[in-house]
């Protein structure tokens, strides 16, 4: 049994405490918050570092069982988007430093998510002399790969290869992006090890047989949900267009949850593709929703749709498949590995709508036929006091080198 350890959790640009599906906000919030609850139920304590977004909020805030999260404030940085951050990363590296010395906490090694966190943690970890690890959650290049018009700043691509060679290990999420990593790293593909993403199964469970009945009642229409950001890669115009293709006798509709509001632009090009397609009584926009009722969400639904045109990972879908509901998705992320046509979801190609019309087709029809319990089953493996227990053999074996 490893002894408890200090672990410093960096997410420096997004606020894990933000409302989900807004556009830093989404599947990582979700990874850190529950990580760190399981690490904190096993007596590791985790201070998880970000900035400041709510100036009326404490700091720290005790979240969990041994889980505190610490807002950093850079004045001036409150409301920049992600992109404009790098210069400010020395000034977050030295109120992390600050508030360490002020604690008095020595933190056995260092874990950040996503590169601009690397930034920091790989300065961290020289000064400290503490392992670092890191989880990108999304790469530059497999997202350059993943769709054509996609641009990234040559600054996060130069990070990237750097920190990947540099850090003391990198975890994944999916075995196609362990591959791929592999095979460009080489000889250092030691580093990489895959830790598959979880999901709480006591929150996210199927309908009763009471609340089935009642559900028909109340939405006597099948029910397509979203859940995310409306980020161009998330595909989310490919699945409204494929709703415009669906047999109108059965009468779909679909509630998109996420997007931050609606003036935002992204909100707006829906809103367009919406009109233009005449689907207004059949769309709605939710908006973003408080994660405490995401759960709830799912249970209302019968399907959901990720027409993503690339996912590190794609935590939505374990959550809709820990809810006994199908997915019809793009096989991408954990989407690839864990859905089984016909059993608990179908695949259709991304930015296709006619593919993705299909796929929303069969599954729907997968949704009136298939036991909710079979399809919670293809998720069990995934829970966090697993994913916790395999973060903790990574956290071993990096410490037990050094």
């Amino acid at each position: 049994m490893i002894e408890p350890l200090e672990i410093a959790m960096l997410s420096i640009h997004s606020s894990p405490l933000g409302r989900l599906g807004t556009v830093d906000t989404g599947g990582m919030s979700v990874y850190l918050l529950e990580l760190a609850r399981a690490l904190g139920d096993r007596g590791h304590r985790i201070d998880i570092f970000t900035r400041v977004l709510d100036h009326d909020k404490d700091s720290p805030i005790e979240y969990a069982a041994n889980v505190r999260i610490i807002g950093l404030r850079v004045p001036g940085t409150e409301h920049l988007v992600k992109s404009q951050l790098y210069p400010y990363l020395p000034e977050y590296q030295r109120e992390i430093e600050k508030f360490s010395r002020q604690q008095q906490t020595n933190y056995h090694l260092v874990h950040s998510n996503y590169w601009l966190s690397a930034v920091v943690g790989d300065q961290l970890q020289r000064r400290w002399g503490c392992p670092h690890l890191v989880t990108f959650h999304t790469l530059a290049r497999a997202k350059i790969s993943s769709r054509k018009d996609h641009r990234e700043e040559r600054q996060r691509i130069t990070e990237e290869e750097r920190l990947l060679k540099c850090c003391d290990a990198v975890m994944v999420g999916t075995a196609a992006e362990r591959n791929q990593l592999a095979a460009s790293l080489g000889p250092a593909a030691s580093t990489i090890h895959l830790v598959p993403l979880g999901v709480d199964l006591d929150r996210f469970k199927p309908r009763t047989a009471e609340a089935l009945t009642t559900d028909a009642k109340r939405q006597p229409h099948p029910l397509i949900l979203f859940v995310g950001r409306f980020d161009p890669m998330k595909g989310v115009d490919t699945a409204v267009s494929a709703m415009a293709r669906l047999d109108p006798q059965t009468e779909p509709e679909m509630l998109l949850v996420g997007g931050d509001g609606q003036d935002s632009m992204a909100r707006k090009r829906l809103d367009g593709l919406v009109r233009q397609l005449q689907l207004q009584h059949r769309v709605r926009f939710a908006g973003g929703v408080d994660y405490q009722r995401i759960p709830e969400i799912y249970r209302e639904a019968d399907i959901l749709v990720v027409p993503s045109f690339y996912e590190s990972f794609g935590l939505v879908v374990l959550e809709a498949l820990a809810s006994g509901i199908p997915v019809a998705a793009t096989p991408t992320g954990v989407a690839a590995e864990i859905i089984v046509p016909g059993v608990n979801g179908c695949f259709g190609k991304a930015g296709d709508s006619r593919s993705m019309a299909w796929a929303l087709a069969e599954t729907l029809t997968l949704a009136r036929t298939q036991d909710p319990l079979t399809i919670r089953k293809t998720a069990k493996l995934h829970d966090w006091s697993r994913v916790a227990d395999s973060v903790v053999s990574v956290y071993s074996g990096v410490l037990s080198k050094r």
